[in-house]
């Protein structure tokens, strides 16, 4: 799996928005061999903003800035950045 080289980046995405998005970032996950962040990617439906943050913070230090997972890194910097700016 491959994310578009050319992502848009937004800081006003809705809950719902930010949750569509994770599917994608798992199934990316999934075909690297990232299990924590599969583990982590999972089952967010429910959880508070603060603490979806707190798991993607997470898969953003497993991913040790490694150029491999760039655009998943990016992805996931994203969706913090707006889990960050939910009221």
């Amino acid at each position: 799996m491959s994310f578009d080289a050319t992502m848009k980046f937004s800081t006003n995405m809705s809950r719902a928005e930010i949750e569509a998005k994770i599917p994608e970032l798992k199934k990316f996950a999934e075909a690297a061999g990232l299990a924590e962040i599969v583990k982590l990617l999972t089952d967010t439906a429910a959880l508070a903003s603060a603490d979806l943050a707190a798991r993607m913070q997470r898969c953003l230090e497993v991913t040790g800035g490694k150029d491999e997972y760039a655009l998943l890194y990016d992805q996931l910097d994203m969706l913090v950045l707006n889990l960050n700016n939910l009221k």
